[in-house]
């Protein structure tokens, strides 16, 4: 792997949207990740929200605990396991996401790809959320 693929987090709806569309763009990002295009960080709090996906996700989409657990097996091939990470940042409207956002600021990833609002609200310089995280993080907000 190149020591210039970017550092990346995926949110766990990444995860869920590659199991639904392994064609779509979320598969995309995880085939990324695989290739080494990327290099991808995991905790064991993200393999654990992998785990569950078959758990939260509606019946119509088909996902099974068998397609959780081989997609666990197969991230763990590619992806960088942290364990030590500190609790730096706490979100203000979903806890949960602070795990996301506490890895990314741990291993200076240049990204955290999601489509969760919460977290890319933290982008946002219009809403005091985000403002308040690029006020704390300025480094790691731009």
């Amino acid at each position: 792997m190149s020591s210039a693929a970017p550092q990346v987090v995926f949110d766990c709806n990444i995860f869920v949207q590659a199991l639904i569309n392994i064609h779509g763009p979320a598969g995309r990002c995880v085939q990324k990740a695989k290739d080494g295009e990327v290099k991808l960080f995991v905790s064991p709090f993200i393999l654990a929200e992998i785990r569950e996906i078959h758990l939260k996700t509606p019946a119509k989409y088909g996902i099974t605990s068998e397609q959780t657990e081989e997609l666990v097996a197969t991230v763990a091939q590619f992806a960088t396991l942290v364990t030590d990470v500190p609790e730096i940042y706490r979100h203000p409207f979903d806890p949960d996401d602070s795990a996301y956002v506490n890895l990314a600021l741990k291993v200076n990833a240049q990204l955290i790809v999601s489509r969760d609002r919460h977290l890319l609200n933290l982008a946002d310089a219009n809403r005091a959320e985000g403002r308040i995280f690029r006020r704390d993080f300025r480094a790691s907000a731009s």
